[in-house]
């Protein structure tokens, strides 16, 4: 928790968190005005803060709730801002797992933000549950704005992971499977 409080600090202008920083630096400085102006940045820190200090399974159910607000309050801010896809894209590839959920959110906000490679990443090679989640729920829902190609990249990142078997990963995974990857 100290690393997390280290980052903060009180400016001229108020509360400054170092996310916005990290998402400048990564070459999304558009991305990071807008994630700072929405507060966005605040409420990812505290997930951060959060999924780091309690990891205990008893809290799943916080740490859970409070990442379906980060998703859900990322998407609404990806419907009403424009936000550049090549950094959104970069933010992904290079995120913290708390960034990759947050942007996961801002594609599911904005579709044209998404990329099935991307998408695949995220299936097969996630951070997180969370992670994997958010991207087998927008491949899914996606599906039929991606290529043949795409489809079947996103199928096979798909059939490649392990998922534990009555969970909402599962669900969306066998959801995914059934879909044709031709149009």
């Amino acid at each position: 928790m100290i690393d997390r409080l280290e980052r903060v600090a009180v400016g001229s202008a108020g509360l400054e968190l170092g996310l916005s920083r990290d998402i400048a630096e990564q070459g999304a400085p558009k991305a990071a005005v807008i994630i700072d102006r929405s507060e966005l940045a605040q409420l990812t820190e505290a997930y951060g803060v959060l999924r780091d200090v309690l990891p205990d399974p008893d809290y799943t159910n916080a740490r859970t709730y409070v990442q379906d607000v980060l998703v859900r309050r990322a998407a609404t801010i990806a419907e009403r801002e424009k936000f550049d896809a090549a950094e959104i894209r970069a933010l992904f590839a290079n995120g913290t797992p708390v960034m990759r959920v947050m942007v996961l959110g801002l594609m599911g906000g904005d579709p044209s933000l998404a990329d099935a490679a991307s998408l695949a990443e995220g299936i097969a090679r996630p951070a997180t549950r969370t992670e994997q989640y958010e991207a087998l729920r927008l491949a899914e829902r996606l599906w039929e704005r991606f290529s043949e190609h795409e489809r079947a990249m996103l199928r096979a990142a798909t059939q490649g992971v392990r998922i534990a078997k009555n969970s909402r990963r599962a669900t969306m995974a066998e959801k995914i499977l059934a879909k044709p990857t031709s149009s």
